[in-house]
């Protein structure tokens, strides 16, 4: 097996900035699922202790990318809705969501091995104790749902967000996919 380095290019792309924070390569997964059930997968959310940040990853591996990525904008609305104090940052997130998904279509119709038949998108809600960030990447996946290793990653868009908006979805996430209550949703992020 060969050592894992992160996608050069892509943390230039990006801005040096962040390279720390889009590190992956030491990345400790604290918890996973497989999204949004085993009997449809579709991708998996994890809990990943990344440095001294909290990462919620949602990896998608799907025949219908676009599809499930409009299922996460619906849910993104319903959360945020117009007038509520993080729909500005919502509203950014669901443009750059569609943005980076017509890439992945991009990559996915060049793509050599014409037997892949999954395209794929990386989702990060990056918390950290002086920022928090967004980062959307296509990834290179291995694996089947459960066990999903991640190859190389190449950022597409990384941002800074206020840390309540980065909060507040990480815990509907956590909660969504691994069906906690609120207690449990918070207790799991908290200790990690």
């Amino acid at each position: 097996m060969t050592a894992l380095t992160p996608f050069a290019s892509g943390a230039q792309e990006t801005g040096s900035r962040y390279a720390e924070q889009l590190d992956w390569t030491q990345d400790q997964i604290v918890k996973r699922v497989v999204v949004p059930s085993t009997d449809q997968p579709q991708g998996e959310v994890r809990l990943i202790r990344r440095h001294d940040l909290l990462v919620v990853q949602t990896l998608l591996s799907s025949r219908i990318l676009k599809r499930v990525v409009a299922a996460i904008d619906a849910k993104e609305r319903r959360s945020w809705p117009e007038a509520r104090e993080g729909d500005v940052a919502s509203s950014r997130y669901r443009e750059e969501l569609f943005r980076t998904t017509e890439k992945a279509w991009e990559v996915f119709r060049q793509r050599g091995n014409r037997d892949e038949t999954r395209q794929t998108l990386a989702i990060e809600f990056i918390l950290g104790p002086e920022k928090s960030l967004i980062a959307l990447s296509l990834p290179q996946i291995a694996g089947e749902y459960g066990y999903l290793r991640l190859i190389d990653k190449r950022p597409v868009k990384v941002w800074r967000v206020s840390g309540d908006y980065v909060r507040e979805n990480a815990l509907e996430i956590i909660k969504d996919s691994f069906h906690l209550d609120d207690a449990d949703a918070k207790e799991l992020l908290k200790l990690h």
